[in-house]
């Protein structure tokens, strides 16, 4: 080959050579100068995160928190599973999430078979309501939870999700033995928007929802009222963030800045309730009332809220430190090993799924806003019989027998522990309720020493809660009722066993003024 015509053939590959790295650089060059002339942080860091559609995890995406984050140099890339937590769990430690957004009974079940591949290090929230129980309320007209034993009721949830540890409770925590002993009445779906349907084409007596689809059913069904939700208990259903440990390791910063972006928009938020209302409704489409009663139902935690009542870490201020995220662990494994979920504690130590030193980072930088105070334990005044005698039942909680000493109404070993297991319930997991504390005997001759050996022994109960736990005694009302109201005989259930049962001290959840 001719010289000149190798030549002209090196000429044309340059040419072509210095076009590709023309059009390969000249973006990157572009974005540089686009960079250093505008407000932009650089390169962008995007965290992946799965969830879902719940109304409590709205602040992630809203608008102003992917503005907050762009300027810090983060995205967030969002996946709405419709609540498939077995998969959410898997993607998560395959490691194609980051970061998921679920609450602590899920990731307790659907994380243990993956070894935990993460850790809480913030609450976003408290179900206050967002989380419930609703249906035709001509198919209870008492409101009693006693009530659901009736035969013949469908229930329809979502199948290993906040719904379905919603009843789970139920189950436990009241006696609802014809439920337990018969599955007939279940009906599982695949979203809570199958659900909805379900109960808006009666097909359902009663579904358990989550917002904003429950909003939704109170609304948009006629007939359909509130039965129960997570308003009348406190510690169970509490959403958090949970980053991967290896995401976490090589990341901290840029998780850290994630957090600290997050709490930032959350006040700015709540200190533009307008925009707030317009956002959330549209996004879950929904009317400005609607909204306005959702937001009702949802305690979202602040940073200092996350650091002084969840993480145990003290505020500048000195107040006080609960470690309400352990609470919530230890009370959801307890409540799934007593479902058969597990045949023992899932979670060796608690502690080994949480990391607040982020928290406690940010906190050291964060001063606490004027006017921002932790949430206040509640006062209960003292009332007269007359006007305890006008408060609702709610339920009567289910609890092992408790047993005395034979020769005198004191508690033994067995009673005590039963007790004490009762009062971490009442301080924990159902604190706006006054309690009516009652002591029941078996048949008897002498029903005026029946009275009288309930009576002490309702206020050996309360003696103890009040004394040993600290419980206001204004909260607690102690009585007697002798042999005067058997329990219900159960399906199947042999004399001698029901008559162990007579004599017993039942604890009924009270609500309501006496105006």
């Amino acid at each position: 080959m001719k010289p000149a015509v190798k030549f002209a053939i090196l000429v044309v590959i340059v040419g072509f050579l210095a076009v590709g790295l023309y059009k390969l650089v000249l973006p990157r060059l572009q974005n540089i100068e686009q960079v250093k002339t505008s407000d932009a942080s650089g390169e962008t860091v995007t965290i992946r995160i799965g969830g879902d559609d719940y109304a409590g995890y709205f602040f992630i995406t809203a608008r102003e928190t992917k503005k907050a984050l762009a300027r810090q140099g983060l995205s967030v890339d969002f996946t709405n599973d419709g609540g498939a937590y077995a998969e959410r769990l898997r993607t998560f430690a395959d490691r194609d999430y980051d970061l998921i957004v679920l609450p602590v009974k899920d990731y307790l079940q659907h994380g243990h078979p993956h070894n935990y591949p993460g850790v809480i290090v913030a609450v976003i929230s408290e179900s206050k309501g967002a989380d419930g129980v609703v249906g035709y309320g001509d198919r209870i007209p008492t409101g009693k939870i006693e009530d659901l034993n009736d035969s013949g009721l469908r229930i329809g949830y979502l199948a290993d999700s906040p719904n379905s540890f919603l009843l789970d409770l139920m189950l436990e925590d009241f006696d609802l033995f014809n439920l337990k002993n018969d599955n007939s009445w279940r009906r599982t779906y695949d979203n809570p928007k199958q659900t909805y349907e379900a109960l808006k084409n009666q097909e359902l007596d009663f579904a358990v929802l989550w917002e904003p689809w429950l909003s939704k059913a109170q609304h948009d069904i006629p007939g359909v009222k509130s039965f129960w939700g997570s308003n009348r208990f406190a510690g169970y259903i509490l959403d958090v963030f949970v980053v991967n440990r290896r995401f976490l390791d090589k990341h901290e910063p840029e998780v850290r800045k994630f957090l600290q972006t997050y709490f930032r928009t959350l006040g700015w938020y709540a200190n533009n309730r307008e925009e707030l209302v317009a956002e959330l409704g549209r996004a879950a489409d929904l009317k400005n009332e609607q909204v306005a009663s959702l937001l009702e139902k949802i305690d979202w935690f602040d940073l200092h809220e996350n650091a002084s009542l969840m993480f145990g870490v003290s505020a500048a201020g000195g107040g006080p430190a609960e470690e309400g995220i352990v609470n919530s662990i230890v009370a959801c494994a307890d409540i799934m090993i007593r479902r058969g979920q597990f045949d023992k504690d899932p979670v060796r130590d608690p502690y080994l799924l949480t990391n607040g030193s982020l928290l406690e980072n940010l906190l050291r930088s964060t001063p606490r806003n004027l006017g921002q105070s932790a949430a206040q334990a509640i006062d209960f005044q003292a009332m007269s019989d007359s006007e305890w005698a006008k408060l609702r039942e709610i339920g009567t909680m289910r609890v092992e027998p408790i047993s005395f000493r034979q020769a005198d109404n004191r508690l033994d070993d067995n009673g005590l522990e039963v007790v004490d297991k009762i009062a971490v319930m009442l301080k924990h997991n159902y604190p706006t309720y006054r309690v009516a504390v009652r002591g029941h005997t078996g048949s008897g001759s002498d029903e005026e020493a029946n009275l009288q050996l309930s009576r002490e022994r309702a206020q050996v109960v309360v003696q103890r809660l009040v004394g040993v736990h600290g419980i206001d005694a204004d909260r607690l009302y102690a009585e007697g009722l002798g042999s005067a109201q058997p329990p219900v005989r159960r399906p199947g259930e042999a004399q001698r066993r029901y008559r162990r049962r007579l004599a017993r001290v039942e604890f009924v959840l009270l609500e309501g003024g006496s105006l």
